[in-house]
């Protein structure tokens, strides 16, 4: 069986089937959902991580570190982060996977501060620094999240595009 003659780009002619599972008629719904906004994208994942490290770079400084020893692994994080942005706004790599290991590295230590003696106003925390602590775990899991929509295809991030045809 020959195919057809088509006009356009691998992506807008590729066969529409390839994510129907053997057996349904339909792909699943989050396959529906495509977002090329890749550029902006980019600078989300990007902002997100500099929170993240903004955030640890404040616990490392604050007078209240959440366990033991715990300002060697927060500036272990900053320095990742500040690598990742560097490295992320100079270069066209693909590096989006080595900000979900940040992002897993600042969960860790939210987690042993949790176990230890995290900032929190009970524990003698300024407001600001348990304000800014929290952030940290919801901007890693933001990041884990939306990289996760990339993995999947429903994001794409520069220098990638989906080259739609209208």
């Amino acid at each position: 069986m020959s195919t057809p003659y088509v006009v356009g780009t691998p992506n807008a002619t590729e066969d529409v089937f390839l994510h129907v599972k053997p057996g349904r008629r339909r792909a699943p719904l989050l396959r529906y959902f495509r977002f090329n906004l890749p550029r902006l994208t980019k600078l989300v994942l990007m902002v997100i991580i500099a929170v993240i490290g903004g955030s640890v770079a404040y616990t490392a400084l604050s007078n209240h570190l959440p366990f033991a020893h715990a300002d060697i692994a927060l500036w272990i994080v900053v320095a990742m982060a500040i690598l990742y942005l560097v490295v992320a706004a100079v270069t066209k790599l693909r590096i989006w996977d080595a900000g979900s290991l940040i992002a897993i590295c600042a969960v860790l230590i939210y987690i042993g501060g949790l176990f230890g003696d995290a900032p929190y106003v009970w524990n003698g925390a300024s407001i600001q620094q348990a304000a800014i602590w929290n952030i940290m775990m919801m901007a890693s899991v933001a990041y884990v999240v939306l990289n996760a929509l990339v993995l999947y295809g429903m994001f794409v991030v520069y220098p990638d595009d989906q080259n739609f045809t209208d």
